[in-house]
């Protein structure tokens, strides 16, 4: 089975005025340098084998306080939608001067001025998480903190628009329904290469017992892109820095 971690980055100084950043290149805030470890502890727990980023730089410092011994492949294909026109823009004062364009564009159905369309985002972000899919036959499965099996595990640092139209591209949510993702949260999808169910009671979770890795990896190199999403489940969204270290008050009751 393929296992892959998506994590959008760590809070910015932008994101808290909430100005819309796009491709705009913005650093973490030092709030955003600390929900990073926080997450970090989740994805170290994974075994990762595999990590990939964006080319911008908010997703590649969060990814260093994963402190994996790893070095990502920076992508520019998982940049967050290139808002044009918008970019640096407060959201607060583009939703009073354009409300319908606001609400087109939170729904996908309208382009900022020399931005990028949501079915190029969505074209973009599939074909890549395919790519990081098949790229999982190159490395060996690895225990994982809440199965019974090894898992091909690779962890993706992304953007929140982007890694919310990709979910709506591989049919796991109806984004215009769903709320946005908290930075530097974990969202887990898992790609069981069997048509099968996967038992949380069966040995081996009733997987075959005479598992042949490198039969497993030349599968996967010739998985499709829909393939890949018609295998693609949806494990855990979301799952936020606040809930996996809820702050504690020392102030005595």
């Amino acid at each position: 089975m393929i296992r892959i971690l998506l994590v959008r980055h760590g809070e910015t100084e932008w994101n808290k005025t909430h100005r819309l950043q796009g491709h705009s290149d913005i650093p973490l805030a030092e709030s955003g340098v600390l929900q990073a470890r926080t997450t970090g502890a989740f994805v170290r727990a994974q075994n990762p084998g595999q990590a990939h980023v964006s080319s911008l730089v908010r997703t590649q410092q969060t990814f260093a306080e994963f402190d994996l011994e790893l070095t990502p492949r920076i992508w520019d294909e998982l940049r967050e939608q290139n808002l044009g026109e918008w970019e640096g823009a407060f959201a607060a004062q583009i939703r009073d001067a354009e409300p319908e364009n606001f609400g087109g564009w939170r729904a996908g159905s309208y382009t900022p001025g020399a931005g990028e369309s949501h079915a190029a985002l969505q074209t973009r972000m599939t074909g890549t998480f395919s790519e990081i899919v098949r790229a999982t036959a190159e490395i060996a499965p690895t225990a994982s903190a809440d199965l019974s099996f090894e898992v091909r595990t690779a962890v993706v640092v992304s953007h929140g628009a982007a890694l919310r139209v990709l979910f709506e591209g591989l049919g796991l949510l109806d984004r215009r329904q769903f709320i946005p993702l908290t930075p530097a949260a974990v969202t887990v999808i898992d790609i069981p290469l069997t048509s099968g169910s996967v038992s949380s009671s069966l040995p081996n979770s009733g997987l075959d017992e005479d598992h042949d890795d490198d039969a497993e990896a030349r599968a996967i190199r010739e998985l499709t892109d829909a393939q890949i999403a018609d295998h693609a489940r949806l494990r855990l969204i979301n799952l936020s820095p606040e809930l996996l270290n809820p702050a504690t008050d020392t102030t005595a009751i």
